[in-house]
């Protein structure tokens, strides 16, 4: 029997195994908030069918095994994020009170006024916005890029950089359930959160956001994982980890600038990139150093 339950779960991935870890631990939640939830079938009807999603594909890569198939097994969790960020907001709703009033006060503390208030009234120009906004939008390209790059430049090491990545996206959102922060645009009062117009970027964000949720400021999951990716590519290529260090930086600055978040929330983001990388890599070599993806060559690390 024990010989046969291995052979079942050997099939799930590490990144299927550290999603569904994920799914069973807000599940607890939504148990724990039983009577104090609204409408929670939703969220039990979706869980399920992540079940489902998880156990098929497992079963067609088994079925019709080929490098697509397999790329698409270690890639869906990406639409789940889309799910699980805006849930945050409603997993935390149990826990009384959000974290903002405190930040705020630590940040006047520290500087003497509200950064993300005075930076976009510091510098209100259409073109400096839109710069911003580019550099904000420049967290769904870097995400893009590490896993299309990784996958066709070190398809071996990808699996265990997409497991580091999607580890930390799931410490950031338990974060954000039990202890919620706003951000300055959803927790200061109008006239301070207004963010100077630009053009295209200004409007293709507004967009975005429209699907955003009060929760998750702190600490910035955007600053974390975009400068988590950026180790990835120094440790791996320093000529990609110049490419994208502008945008980088440009991004760092936009999370304030639009009122994403404080510059507390930075700072923790960068804070929480070493932690995330150790112990995401002690992770993998502990539960999962012998999982192997077959048919596949070690590619060469190339450092420029």
């Amino acid at each position: 029997m024990d010989g046969n339950l291995r052979k079942i779960f050997s099939k799930y991935n590490p990144i299927d195994c550290i999603t569904l870890l994920y799914i069973f631990l807000t599940t607890l939640l939504l148990i724990f908030g039983t009577g104090r939830y609204e409408n929670t079938a939703e969220h039990y009807l979706v869980r399920s069918g992540m079940f489902i999603f998880i156990w098929l594909i497992v079963r067609l890569e088994e079925m019709f095994p080929g490098r697509m198939l397999r790329i698409l097994h270690q890639l869906y969790p990406l639409l789940f994020l889309s799910y699980f960020y805006p849930e945050t907001c409603y997993l935390h709703s149990i826990f009384p009170g959000v974290l903002d009033a405190g930040i705020i006060r630590l940040e006047v503390a520290l500087f003497g006024f509200l950064p993300s208030e005075a930076f976009s009234r510091c510098c209100p120009q259409a073109w400096f916005s839109e710069l911003m906004h580019f550099g904000y939008f420049s967290f769904y390209l870097i995400i893009l890029f590490l896993v299309v790059w990784y996958y066709i430049k070190y398809p071996l090491l990808a699996g265990k950089k997409v497991f580091i990545f999607l580890f930390s996206f799931y410490i950031f959102y338990l974060i954000f359930i039990f202890f919620p922060s706003e951000g300055p645009q959803y927790f200061l009062p109008v006239p301070e959160k207004k963010v100077p117009a630009g053009c295209f970027f200004t409007g293709l964000m507004q967009k975005i956001l429209l699907f955003d949720r009060p929760t998750g400021a702190f600490p910035s999951s955007h600053i974390g994982i975009t400068w988590l990716i950026m180790f990835f590519f120094f440790s791996d290529n320093r000529k990609i980890f110049c490419w994208w260090l502008v945008p980088a930086v440009l991004l760092t600055f936009a999370t304030v600038y639009i009122k994403a978040h404080y510059v507390v929330d930075v700072i923790a983001g960068f804070l929480m990139v070493p932690p995330l990388v150790w112990s995401g890599n002690k992770i993998y070599d502990l539960f999962f150093a012998t999982h192997t993806v077959p048919g596949e060559e070690p590619a060469m690390i190339e450092t420029l």
